[in-house]
């Protein structure tokens, strides 16, 4: 058994030296040629299939990598936004302080919370009589815009009643004209209605609108709005105006109640 393994052993290597040795002289070239060339599409095939699952492999590493970075930037972004949120609330309040301290007045900053459900033009606030807020004083915004009156005030919270409520009305005068008064009512729309303006006082578009300090509670000079639109009738004793807030009021958060 062993001679025959042996023997066996012989002629593998007879063989491998005679292959090496015709391929030194180049008798073997053609019969490679022919091999390389009949598994050439089977090799190609090998490493076409290695590059596929490789690509696979770079493919899946690449979404693996993009999700980490748009849960990344994501967030970024919300880290942005609540920093920017924070900044933006802490400049509106410096400048609210500011201007309510130059005016002298006594004030109390509150949050809306909600709105009620019978009417959308009545806000709920998070500040009540134990925080030293009455009825009919005023509701403004950015440094005197007045957007409303207290209507209700209950121990921890109040609703204010917007100025363009249907229900609402406010003594008014004209920015430039002292004598000039009349009465803001409410339309709806985001509008109001400048009513009881006699008809020989002079008003024209682009007036600014202040309250005129007739109104116990509410001091003069807030801003209304502004005049847009004029409207006179031929036999009328008063005329009317139509005013438009420098802003939408539904995008409120935070407002300012002048309580002195």
């Amino acid at each position: 058994m062993e001679k025959i393994k042996g023997k066996s052993l012989f002629i593998v290597v007879a063989v491998i030296i005679l292959l090496i040795f015709f391929h030194i002289i180049g008798i073997l070239g053609p019969v490679e040629r022919f091999i390389v060339k009949v598994t050439l599409p089977i090799q190609r095939s090998f490493y076409n299939l290695g590059m596929s699952l490789n690509k696979i492999s770079n493919l899946n590493e690449i979404s693996s990598e993009n999700d980490r970075l748009r849960n990344k930037l994501s967030e970024l972004n919300i880290d942005y936004v609540k920093l920017s949120s924070l900044e933006s609330e802490n400049n509106y309040l410096k400048d609210e302080l500011n201007y309510l301290n130059t005016k002298n007045y006594q004030f109390v900053l509150a949050d809306i919370i909600g709105k009620t459900e019978i009417n959308n033009q009545v806000l709920i606030i998070n500040k009540g009589s134990l925080d030293g807020v009455k009825e009919g004083i005023a509701a403004t915004v950015s440094e005197g815009v007045v957007i409303g009156k207290v209507a209700k005030v209950e121990k921890s919270r109040s609703f204010i009643e917007l100025l363009t409520s249907t229900q609402s009305q406010l003594a008014i005068s004209l920015g430039n004209l002292n004598e000039t008064n009349g009465l803001v009512i409410g339309q709806a729309g985001n509008s109001m209605l400048l009513d009881l303006i006699p008809q020989d006082q002079e008003i024209n578009i682009g007036d600014l609108v202040i309250t005129s300090g007739l109104e116990n509670n509410i001091p003069r000079g807030l801003l209304i709005g502004e005049v847009v639109e004029v409207i006179s009738q031929v036999g009328q004793i008063f005329k009317q105006a139509k005013i438009i807030p420098p802003f939408n009021y539904q995008n409120l958060q935070t407002l300012t109640l002048i309580i002195n």
